[in-house]
């Protein structure tokens, strides 16, 4: 749950859930364009409650409160937002960017899988997925230290470990967990419907 690494996470998760639901969608596809019409706007659904009802008010929440970790460290524009109104901007930017990734993996996701090019979307979401673990890694020790930009850059090892701040720890887990329970239930769900439509 850092900007750094959102915005990708929300294009994947759109992406994954048209892979897995594919058999759904290649069903309704099959059947008219009304059906592929709202198979696809189904999914659209699913892409979109992810990040915004989710995703997008945990980064928030980091946002606010612990703006260096939330942005990991690229930037002092979230520190400075009070009066700013362009510094404030950034945050409203993220937030679209979030719904356009979920909508750009959604339609790429439905595109390929209708047209039989599921090895290509896979090829993209694991790329695009890969280069967000680069990321991660590229900014290491960013992840796991809490502090400000400035102290960050002079001296990361300075900085305590995120679980030793116990207010951050205990908002990392309850939000972590906000975020992975409905993805897991939109995965069953998508693959249950899956099951059903081969099975027809």
């Amino acid at each position: 749950m850092v900007v750094p690494t959102d915005v990708q996470l929300a294009f994947v998760a759109a992406a994954v859930f048209t892979d897995l639901g594919r058999r759904y969608i290649l069903a309704e596809h099959q059947k008219s364009p009304e059906c592929s019409h709202a198979a696809y706007c189904k999914f659209r659904l699913r892409a979109l409650i992810f990040p915004t009802l989710f995703v997008g008010p945990a980064a928030m929440t980091f946002m606010l409160a612990w703006p260096g970790w939330e942005t990991q460290y690229w930037s002092t524009r979230m520190d400075q937002t009070l009066g700013n109104g362009l510094n404030a901007l950034v945050a409203g930017i993220f937030l679209v960017a979030l719904v356009l990734a979920a909508l750009l993996g959604n339609w790429l996701g439905f595109r390929w899988v209708v047209r039989g090019r599921e090895w290509l979307l896979r090829l993209v979401y694991l790329g695009v997925l890969a280069i967000t673990v680069l990321i991660v890694f590229i900014q290491w020790p960013a992840p796991v230290r809490l502090g400000t930009v400035s102290q960050f850059r002079s001296d990361p090892t300075s900085l305590p470990f995120i679980w030793q701040d116990n207010t951050f720890f205990i908002m990392f887990v309850v939000l972590s967990v906000y975020c992975a329970l409905p993805l897991i239930v939109l995965i069953f769900r998508i693959l249950r419907e899956s099951a059903l439509a081969s099975s027809s």
